[in-house]
């Protein structure tokens, strides 16, 4: 797509008249024009407005034949687009430290040194290596400390030159429930870390999560590269995460592509297929697997068990796609197993060529995009006009990022009896005493599962105004626009809302639904609330049941 930027609006209007059946509204703004093969596409992006107008020549719309369905297509993106909190930030951005930067710093080092003045290279290899020691000793040595300190001041230039790799370095594995735990207990509920200030206690992330959240791309305690992230031909964003609420300075896109998804995908449709034939016999599959496969094959392997279980399983119910053989559905495994494929959408592994999954994204969403949820895909006013292909391509995300992932590690939490997290205890006994026929009991049985070992630990959130926590037994203030993490982890280990007994495994422990802050809601309360709960929560059950009275008959088998 050949882009123009900068060119005067009224000589591409110009241009756009030759066009048969072509319209045009001039107003001042910055302009640029797309051109496709046989097509001429005008778009104006107003400034004031910070909206878009597109010219259409012909009877084409977008790319959209005559004879293709008018509803499958939007015709303008929703803009204006939501602000971004920008708080000082890095130097440069990081497009371009890749692309000018690094290559500048290459070429000051070899190329004086082809000239012999070897003295110039050495001086910039040394101021290289000091600013790489620095960094490393910040992030061996007082991580929490310096991020503090950063903070509070964004727009100081040294924040500006060292906290973004700090920020990058420590969200690898800020997150994990275990490294998360270790800095609780240095640190208590509140700290910085991921370049974000942690507020965790039960009633702050609450609050946190029923009030509308301002957003930029981050997931969690990651930041995202906005390059790898869902977009649609109009190149917006529908990145439900990414996308701040409308009471919080978004467009409105988060609402109405939340809607557009559960509509077409989480519908009354999709809870009849939960129970039909073909779930049902995927279940027993699971079962038979469960008591045949070593553990370790149940949980890892490619072919059949835990995983192999899910994507079938949910593949079915929300697309109503059939995927029981995988050489037919070849992208759609090899982006869904293992956890290599989540790197494509993080800064900075995202950028390198062996990482990026965008051409299997492309066939995946293609295989989506036909599916029978969307033989009836109508482009709606309601849904800020989300076309068919926008939720083909956020759908590959939501799956990747949490459906196949956080379904499965529930699973494995629930069953496999080993330690993970707070969870530490092998809680298969409690499992083989349960009424397996009383819905209830399981589903608290999962709610404790997920309290004590989240498979989602962290959220977060754009502060809108100044704030102050207390840290360490010091008061600290810290700007608007400041990035703040959602720890649902240590909300869930709260004493103050739990009890004394908060590290101990009670599923009938007072409160349990009602306080429940592992899918991002409290008790289903929360804009943000993961849209596959419902599902998730009833599929556990019917699979503690069949599974357990499986693993029941087994047991009793064996001590004939």
């Amino acid at each position: 797509m050949d882009r123009r930027k900068g060119v005067r609006f009224h000589e591409l209007v110009k241009e756009a008249s030759k066009l048969p059946e072509t319209t045009a509204e001039v107003r001042s703004g910055r302009a640029f024009a797309v051109k496709k093969p046989r097509r001429l596409f005008v778009i104006l992006q107003v400034r004031r407005r910070n909206s878009f107008l597109l010219l259409l020549p012909g009877r084409e719309l977008g790319g959209m034949t005559e004879q293709e369905p008018q509803e499958r297509h939007g015709l303008l993106a929703s803009e204006p687009r939501q602000s971004e909190p920008v708080l000082g930030g890095a130097l440069v951005s990081w497009n371009t430290f890749w692309v000018v930067v690094f290559p500048l710093l290459i070429a000051a080092v070899v190329v004086p040194w082809l000239l012999d003045h070897r003295i110039i290279s050495e001086v910039v290899v040394g101021l290289i290596a000091l600013y790489l020691m620095i960094e490393g000793i910040i992030l061996v040595c007082f991580p929490r400390a310096f991020q503090l300190w950063a903070l509070q001041r964004p727009w100081n230039f040294l924040v500006r030159l060292l906290l973004p790799p700090i920020e990058i370095l420590d969200s690898i594995g800020a997150g994990g429930t275990d490294l998360s735990m270790f800095t609780y207990r240095q640190w208590g509920e509140n700290l910085c870390a991921s370049g974000q200030v942690w507020l965790g206690s039960h009633a702050v992330v609450s609050k946190a999560l029923t009030s509308p959240q301002a957003r930029n791309h981050w997931l969690g305690e990651h930041p995202l590269l906005r390059s790898a992230l869902p977009e649609g031909d109009t190149g917006r964003c529908v990145f439900l995460l990414s996308l701040s609420g409308k009471a919080a300075g978004g467009t409105g896109d988060h609402e109405a592509f939340r809607k557009c998804m559960i509509d077409t995908l989480f519908n009354d449709a999709a809870m009849r297929r939960e129970t039909d034939d073909l779930s049902q016999s995927y279940m027993e599959q699971a079962a038979e697997d469960f008591v045949k496969m070593t553990s370790y094959n149940f949980y890892h392997a490619s072919d059949g068990g835990n995983t192999s279980f899910w994507i079938k399983y949910l593949h079915h119910v929300i697309f109503g796609m059939d995927v029981r053989n995988p050489q037919e559905v070849t992208a759609l495994y090899s982006f869904l197993f293992g956890s290599m494929a989540l790197t494509h959408y993080l800064e900075p592994f995202g950028r390198l060529p062996c990482i990026s999954q965008h051409k299997t994204i492309d066939e995946v969403a293609d295989l989506y995009e036909k599916s029978p949820a969307f033989a009836n895909f109508k482009v709606k006013p309601e849904y800020n006009n989300m076309t068919a292909r926008e939720l083909a391509v956020l759908m590959t995300a939501i799956m990747r990022i949490a459906g196949i992932q956080g379904s499965r590690m529930l699973m494995w939490l629930c069953t496999s009896g080993d330690k993970h997290g707070n969870l530490q205890t092998d809680i298969r006994p409690i499992w083989d005493s349960l009424n397996l026929d009383d819905d209830d009991e399981l589903e608290r049985f999962v709610l404790e599962v997920s309290r004590l070992s989240p498979p989602v630990t962290i959220s977060h959130r754009i502060a809108q105004e100044d704030f102050s926590c207390e840290i360490k037994g010091k008061s600290y203030t810290f700007p608007k626009g400041t990035n703040v993490a959602i720890p649902i982890v240590y909300a869930n280990i709260d004493e103050a809302a739990w009890g004394p007994d908060v590290w101990e495994f009670n599923h009938n422990r007072p409160g349990l639904k009602e306080k429940q802050v592992s899918f991002n809601s409290v008790n289903g309360v929360g804009d943000r609330e993961c849209p596959g709960k419902g599902l998730v929560l009833r599929s556990m059950i019917r699979l503690l049941r069949i599974v357990g009275k499986k693993r029941r008959q087994q047991s009793a088998a064996q001590n004939v």
